[in-house]
């Protein structure tokens, strides 16, 4: 049914249509810093094993059509050897596609395909080091193994982890991003069960019941033909989200012409405070000194000093107004910039050093109200103040980061830990008064500690966004 021709030309199209998903994922990594979504973020992932997956079906390509006749052999090894590193990739994509995870999980979920990659590579180099390619019958069960434990399982967490990124785009009010990214994970599963199960027929399970020869009694057409559809399908439905990238860069580009704008209005306010009211405050000052200065009675002389003082305050408070905004609080696009001021104070008085991890992208995909900014803010300077106090610390971290839905904050110390049933009476007040500001903002406080360490985490839903996609 399928000559020589044919199956040539489909390991063809199987190898453009991942060589092509993987270029276009490659291609949008220059954006990846400025970006909130997920999948952008974990796209290089994506792109080399569409690139190097595309590769090995060209090999096979080359193989099955006899250009090389004296080297068919060693395309076989080396094509089962880069499909087993394509499938690192995919497993690799799927882990950083579940950010919501603890750093520690996500960490370890990357880490984990690397080792098994590793295992599997020793095997197959020992393999190679025994049997050459003088006999064939490792290659074959190097094959199956790649696709079992590690390109099945790439696809699982990949499917898992793209199911729960278009939950999230659902509850943002991305609907159609959802659904194209629900399709996706679908694609994923169905590719992942043709290539990750249908293996050859090598007599043990589940290979004596899950084969390519079963597949082709049932179905009527090889596996290659779901293998090549699924890439196919896969391609086409990525390259079409991608526009959801298009539309990110479009809606930070207008939300940096309203910061632009709105800090200009800021600065000529700042200006015209300055230049007209302060001033003339100022010389208002002068006269009340001269007065006070010619002034010999004491009650009066008291009254015009208490005048002074709250002309000095007014002053004070306008060119707080020029420096951080209408209200003494933190906006958004100054909380980073708050936090270095902190971390620098909290050095300079108590001589802990402190560093920052700024994970968050240039733009997030949501805001945060003013009131919410300066409960982080402050819950952080509380944290920073409880772990001087009583965990003993000689270092601080602060790490800000986002997702889809939060923007989250967390303060780590390497101190002495504490126990939550022996808080000491001083440090609950601030334990609470963290809680209680936790709460007004609809966020979530966590506080874990162990005797290596505390850490604090503020976990604050982004304001409700209408989305227009």
């Amino acid at each position: 049914m399928y000559s020589g021709n044919a199956y040539i030309f489909l390991f063809f199209v199987y190898g453009l249509a991942f060589f092509t998903m993987g270029i276009a994922a490659l291609l949008q990594q220059g954006t990846t810093r400025s970006s909130s979504f997920p999948l952008q973020r974990s796209i290089v992932y994506l792109g080399l094993f569409g690139v190097i997956h595309g590769f090995t079906e060209w090999i096979i390509m080359v193989r099955i059509s006899g250009l090389v006749p004296g080297f068919q052999r060693h395309l076989f090894a080396l094509g089962t050897f880069t499909n087993g590193i394509s499938f690192v990739f995919l497993w690799v994509f799927g882990a950083c596609l579940l950010q919501n995870s603890s750093e520690t999980i996500r960490r370890r979920m990357c880490q984990i395909p690397w080792f098994v990659f590793g295992g599997w590579t020793l095997a197959f180099v020992a393999a190679y080091a025994v049997y050459g390619t003088s006999q064939l019958h490792w290659v074959f069960l190097e094959d199956i193994f790649s696709r079992y434990f590690i390109g099945f399982p790439g696809a699982v967490i990949t499917v898992y982890a793209l199911f729960r990124n278009a939950r999230e785009l659902h509850e943002l009010k991305l609907t159609r991003a959802a659904l194209k990214m629900r399709g996706l994970a679908v694609l994923f599963a169905s590719y992942g069960f043709f290539a990750g199960l249908i293996v050859d027929n090598k007599g043990f399970f589940p290979s004596n019941v899950l084969n390519k020869d079963a597949f082709l009694h049932l179905t009527g057409f090889p596996v290659e033909v779901g293998r090549a559809a699924s890439a196919i399908a896969i391609t086409l439905l990525f390259v079409n989200l991608i526009r959801l990238f298009e539309w990110e860069n479009e809606r930070n580009l207008k939300r940096l012409t309203e910061q632009q704008t709105i800090s200009q209005q800021r600065s000529e306010m700042g200006r015209e405070l300055h230049d007209v009211i302060v001033q003339h405050l100022f010389v208002t000052g002068l006269k009340l000194e001269e007065l006070m200065e010619q002034e010999d009675n004491p009650r009066h002389l008291q009254a015009l000093t208490d005048i002074r003082q709250d002309l000095n305050w007014s002053m004070d408070q306008i060119r707080a107004f020029i420096g951080h905004g209408p209200e003494p609080v933190i906006q958004m696009e100054d909380l980073r910039s708050g936090l270095r001021a902190l971390l620098q104070q909290f050095e300079k008085s108590w001589g802990i050093p402190v560093s920052f991890e700024d994970q968050v992208p240039a733009f997030t995909y949501g805001a945060l109200s003013r009131e919410k900014t300066t409960h982080i803010y402050y819950i952080i300077q509380e944290a920073l103040w409880n772990a001087f106090k009583h965990s003993e610390a000689t270092r601080l971290t602060i790490v800000i980061r986002s997702t889809m839905s939060s923007f989250i904050a967390s303060v780590k110390d390497n101190g002495k830990g504490f126990s939550p049933q022996e808080v000491p009476a001083d440090s609950h007040f601030g334990l609470q008064h963290m809680k209680e500001r936790a709460q007004e903002i609809n966020g979530v406080l966590t506080i874990s500690s162990h005797s290596n360490g505390t850490t604090v985490m503020i976990s604050v839903p982004w304001e409700e966004s209408e989305n227009d996609e």
